[in-house]
């Protein structure tokens, strides 16, 4: 399912204290992935602050796809999947309380 998907963009809202919009790139090199999981490091690409790497994993489980982040330890996120019509990829979304995440999965860079 994660094969071939080299390049990854996640987009952050957080609506707790004030607005926040993040978005964070995929360590290409750090892309691990099988059928049933992905994971990588990310960097934060915009806002240009420091930020320490994030570790995320993708997992297909048998209730559906789920993601875990370092952000937020011990919880697990269900994910959505919709395609990615223009580049062969998929984008995958997830609430949790006032936080909202898209995951762009796709082959080639934009």
């Amino acid at each position: 399912m994660f094969e071939d998907l080299l390049y990854i963009t996640l987009y952050w809202m957080s609506g707790f204290a004030e607005p926040k919009y993040e978005i964070w790139e995929s360590k290409k090199i750090s892309i691990v992935s099988s059928s049933e999981s992905l994971s990588f490091s990310a960097y934060l690409t915009w806002p240009q602050e420091v930020a320490d790497d994030a570790q995320i994993t993708i997992r297909l489980t048998d209730a559906g796809l789920v993601f875990t982040t370092d952000w937020f330890p011990d919880e697990e996120f269900d994910l959505q999947l919709f395609a990615s019509q223009g580049d062969g990829g998929m984008i995958l979304m997830s609430k949790f309380l006032r936080e909202t995440f898209f995951i762009h999965l796709r082959k080639q860079y934009e």
